[in-house]
């Protein structure tokens, strides 16, 4: 049989050597059977291996290449390619994962996976050997990255990830490695797959079904052409259905042994009372309380006169405007003297669990879309394709209702400090702003009416408002992705001594990002000014109330690129080894991004904006021209050098020349070694070249025993000593240059006997002028300057922004709100570690057990910073910055074992990610319990130092009814698992971790399915 492998993508031919296991490395030896579909034109056995211009006989390159087949996806019981990359053990710190999408995360919607640990846009994604469109909306607001979801998963037929730098064959970006998903070539016949599933929780539910119809042979037609559709919905899973503490906002049962109890966060519970007495979570309730004031908002007694604290500071006390607690879904609290805020709050509240009332852990996902292909072959030594795929992604995630008093985001960030509500109201009434609180005007006891939302009315008083909106803030997504692929390969010559590839590629990705119940300051206090937005019973506001107070925000981005590639190869002379083969090649492609911003500035009426919404945007475009090649020189049968190299010239102004050298040594026929050294770089994304003011969010809390005159000035109260949402908020520059890296590995592939394999693999990438923000240092300087002086202004590049101000306090220092600054090159990072694989096949008569264990160590991680102090990531929860404190383990890997009897098989499969450090160094975190994001016990002692390993074993079975049926049943985390607590990481969002453990937290998962082959 012929078994040429001429894919006709461009340098996105693969190599067929999986095997066809877990994630193995590919070698010669372990070819796993070639199909009709994979079967071309001549009999030399040709293959094109990701990371590699060059048409081979020898699968095994200088570089590390892992190759996940569709076969590998079902044996484990992962349905989506996006799921079997996050699962690869070389996925590190930087990962975008399911569990990021709940509505919490800048690029809500997406998947992509993070190599090395160096974050996503450091990983190159490509289809079939070409470039696909970037996701529309960067990670953190700065990092682009392809999104996985982008391609139906039904027509993949491998997907190969080469684990090297590899920008002298692909370009920017690869600096990490590149992972090549690669789609079917031909498939004949009608092929159908229908699964459902379910949590032991009994929600999550999950429905599949995809049919791929195709017909023709290429061998014996000339032609194949298929098309194939899928449907996958998955239903969201809720915290509250979950167990302690992940399902509540509430952390107080958590406790050390002296006894000391946690406080409760600000984020997810309002009007706790924490174990000591004192009081916990956010003072801003569901059901709204009001105070006596002025017009200023200043407090007053029952008298009307100013009411002051011992230090002579208003004070009053807030009460409820509408003692009934249920209908906002709240319960009935009476706060003890200790938890009152210094008498400010009531002994009457409500308090609610806001986690346990709106926090999604999975957001609700639809995923459809279609695909297809026709191959042709032009005579006997060329062949042409054209592919095309849509596909539509969407999700829903809800957050905690909008609070107010707040801020509205960078730029022209505004602060609404004191919501006073007027003493008369009128149609005919106005509101503006002074000093951060809304100023009522127009409305008199002529005109106007006593105001029914404020009960002081009647005493000639404002009233200062405390609330929240009656309805979640809700994120909905939809990703539509359109990819269209045409190209043609094949040899010309007397002895088709020439081989060819020309191709063309055009794809485009637009994200609705649809935001609901988020408000904006000067409507609502318009309509405070009128009278028409009811406090006190807001379920009886009208839908025209609703819309002006809180209108859909719907923001739509697009990206789109086209490329054209075309290369040409042929041996040029005999060496010992065998033949010295050179290729060559050139590239023009075009990208651009249209991001605007949902929340665009306002320097003319900085209230006129979203409380929240985020103002990342970005746009702009540009072209890349490209020239590379491709040596190789087998010297002798044992040796074989390699060396590629590119050049890529930016319309922007960027100019790179990135080599690489390679050697393969094989001094006996069951050991090879490998290594290769390169250069490579990656450009400034367009967020962090253009973009607009984009704010992240991290835990905070000020250190009162260092800062003791400013918690004074607060007399030590919640507002100070409570953990808080600290926004660190970045500015793009154009004037950045490209990150450059070097990259070497070493390795090893060892093969004592036939189905015996196994594999190490040493691995350094360094990288210069990272682009980033303000480092620990940097920040820390400022926020010293700010809170002993009140210098906002004190680091050069950095500013303050400072919070609404203490409602108990008004007069005193504001926290910290905001930390401004611009992208700059400066700081340098080094990753090292090993990669390790072993596979084992045996027959044990009429079973046959092939296992496949796949292990990555990371030895160090560091970041050196520009002023030359050197930061250690590995084994902790940094970088922060880079992984929005997922951490970096130093282990992670997965076991899988199959048996195999007949037409039933068998897999379990183990998936281990090794514990970490839990303290944040580029948060200034020095050891357990320091940092700015630390979590505490009120004694002062770390919640936790370390985080224990997480892991978890699925289970899948496959019996084979008939030629043409087959059934199939999963059970993920089969030994129920539970997710590792985790107070710090993903900025105490979770208190677990998303990127490690979002299996855990889904629980036991139960999935059975059909197949259906005519």
């Amino acid at each position: 049989m012929k078994t040429t492998i001429q894919k006709a993508a461009l340098r996105g031919a693969t190599s067929l050597t999986a095997f066809a296991l877990l994630c193995g490395t590919a070698h010669a030896q372990d070819a796993a059977p070639q199909t009709a579909e994979e079967t071309a034109a001549d009999d030399s056995n040709v293959i094109v291996v990701t990371g590699s211009l060059l048409r081979r006989t020898d699968a095994e390159t200088a570089s590390p290449v892992t190759v996940i087949s569709a076969d590998n996806f079902e044996q484990r019981g992962i349905n989506t390619a996006a799921e079997a990359l996050q699962r690869l053990s070389a996925n590190g710190s930087g990962t975008i994962s399911e569990g990021w999408n709940n509505g919490n995360n800048f690029a809500a919607g997406a998947n992509a996976v993070s190599l090395r640990g160096l974050t996503v846009q450091n990983t190159l994604t490509i289809f079939d050997g070409m470039r696909m469109a970037m996701y529309p909306v960067a990670d953190d607001g700065h990092r682009n990255f392809v999104d996985l979801n982008s391609i139906p998963d039904a027509v993949i037929d491998r997907i190969e990830v080469v684990k090297d730098g590899a920008s002298s064959t692909y370009g920017a970006d690869a600096v990490a490695g590149v992972i090549n998903v690669i789609t079917k070539k031909q498939v004949q016949g009608v092929h159908a797959n229908l699964s459902n599933g379910i949590s032991d929780h009994g929600d999550g539910s999950e429905q599949r079904i995809d049919v791929t119809v195709g017909h023709g042979d290429l061998e014996t037609d000339g032609f194949n052409v298929y098309v194939s559709g899928m449907y996958r919905k998955n239903e969201e899973i809720y915290a509250r259905n979950r167990g302690y503490p992940f399902n509540t906002g509430y952390l107080g049962g958590i406790c050390n042994d002296a006894g000391s109890c946690l406080n409760t966060p600000t984020r997810w519970y309002t009007f706790g009372v924490n174990p000591n007495g004192t009081l916990g979570g956010s003072t801003i309730p569901l059901a709204p309380i009001v105070g006596r004031g002025d017009e200023n908002g200043v407090f007053r007694d029952d008298e009307g006169d100013l009411l002051l604290g011992a230090d002579g500071n208003p004070v009053s006390r807030y009460q409820l405007l509408n003692p009934d607690c249920a209908a906002f879904n709240s319960t009935p609290t009476t706060l003890p003297a200790s938890a009152s805020g210094g008498g400010l709050y009531g002994p009457n509240v409500c308090s609610a669990d806001l986690k346990d009332l709106y926090a999604t852990i999975r957001p609700e996902t639809k995923r459809y879309g279609f695909a297809g292909r026709a191959t042709v072959k032009l005579g006997e030594k060329a062949e042409a394709f054209v592919s095309v795929d849509w596909t539509k992604t969407s999700t829903y995630a809800q957050l905690s209702p909008a609070a107010f008093p707040n801020s509205t985001p960078p730029p022209s960030s505004a602060s609404w400090s004191q919501v006073v509500l007027p003493v008369y109201v009128c149609s005919d009434g106005t509101a503006t702003f002074s000093n951060g609180i809304n100023v009522s005007s127009g409305c008199n006891a002529a005109n106007g009416t006593l105001n029914p939302n404020n009960p002081f009315a009647s005493e000639g008083l404002t009233a200062v408002l405390r609330g929240r909106y009656d309805k979640p803030q809700t994120v909905e997504t939809g990703a539509r992705s359109m990819r269209v692929q045409a190209g043609v390969n094949g040899t010309f010559g007397s002895d088709d001594e020439w081989a060819y590839t020309l191709g063309a590629t055009a794809s485009e990705v637009q994200l609705t990002r649809t935001s609901r119940n988020y408000l904006i300051p000067q409507r609502l206090a318009d309509l405070i000014a009128t009278g028409e937005y009811n406090f006190a019973q807001p379920w009886l506001n009208s839908q025209e109330v609703r819309d002006y107070v809180a209108p859909v925000n719907r923001k739509v981005s697009t990206s789109k690129l086209w490329q054209v590639e075309g290369t040409i190869q042929r041996a040029l002379f005999e060496l010992p080894g065998g033949s010295l083969q050179v290729a060559v090649g050139a590239s023009y492609r075009k990208e651009s991004l249209d991001d605007q911003s949902a929340n665009p500035a306002n320097d003319a009426d900085p209230y006129d904006r979203y409380f929240t919404i985020n103002a990342v945007g970005a746009a702009g475009s540009r072209n890349v021209k490209s020239a590379f090649y491709d040596i190789s020189a087998p010297i002798i049968d044992q040796v074989e050098l390699s060396a590629s190299g590119r050049y890529d010239s930016y319309s922007s102004g960027q100019k790179n020349f990135s080599p690489k050298f390679g050697v393969k040594i094989k001094p006996i026929e069951q050991l090879l070694l490998r290594g290769t050294w390169s250069k490579g770089f990656r450009i400034p994304s367009f967020n962090e070249a253009y973009g607009l003011p984009t704010t992240g969010y991290t835990s905070f809390s000020i250190d009162c025993e260092e800062y003791v005159a400013y918690c004074a000035s607060h007399n030590n109260n919640n507002y100070v000593t409570a953990a808080y949402s600290l926004g660190r908020t970045g500015t793009g520059n154009p004037e950045l240059d490209p990150e450059k890296s070097t990259s070497y590995t070493l390795g090893a592939v060892f093969e004592p006997m036939r189905n015996v394999s196994f594999t190490v693999d040493y691995f350094r990438t360094k990288i210069k002028g990272i682009i980033g923000g303000v480092s620990a240092d940097e920040q820390n300087a400022a926020l010293d300057a700010y809170l002993t002086t009140g210098n906002t202004n004190a680091v050069e590049g950095v500013t303050i922004r400072p919070l609404d101000a203490d409602p108990a306090f008004p007069g005193a220092l504001a926290n910290p709100g905001f930390i401004e600054y611009s992208y700059t090159n400066g700081d340098s990072q080094v990753v090292e570690g090993i990669d390790f694989g072993a596979n084992v096949s045996y027959d044990f008569g009429p079973v046959t057990w092939t296992s496949s264990l796949d292990a990555s160590y990371l030895i160090k991680y560091e970041m050196i910073r520009a002023n030359g102090s050197v930061e250690r990531y590995d084994g902790s929860l940094s970088p922060c910055d880079y992984t929005s404190c997922s951490g970096s383990p130093k282990w992670r890997g997965s076991w899988q074992n199959t048996f195999t009897m007949g037409k039933v098989s068998l897999t379990g499969t183990a998936y281990y990610t090794h514990g970490y450090d839990l303290w944040s160094v580029d948060y200034s975190g020095t050891g357990c319990g320091t940092g700015d994001n630390a979590v505490n016990y009120p004694d002062g002692s770390a919640v936790k130092c370390k985080v224990g390993a997480q892991w978890n074993f699925d289970i899948s079975a496959n019996v084979q009814v008939s030629d043409n049926f087959s059934i199939y049943a999963n059970i993920l985390n089969a030994f129920a698992i539970k997710p590792k607590f985790d107070p710090m990481a993903a900025y105490s969002i979770f208190n677990y971790n998303p990127a490690w453990g979002q299996a855990n937290m889904v629980g036991r998962y139960f999935r059975l399915g059909a197949k259906v082959d005519f």
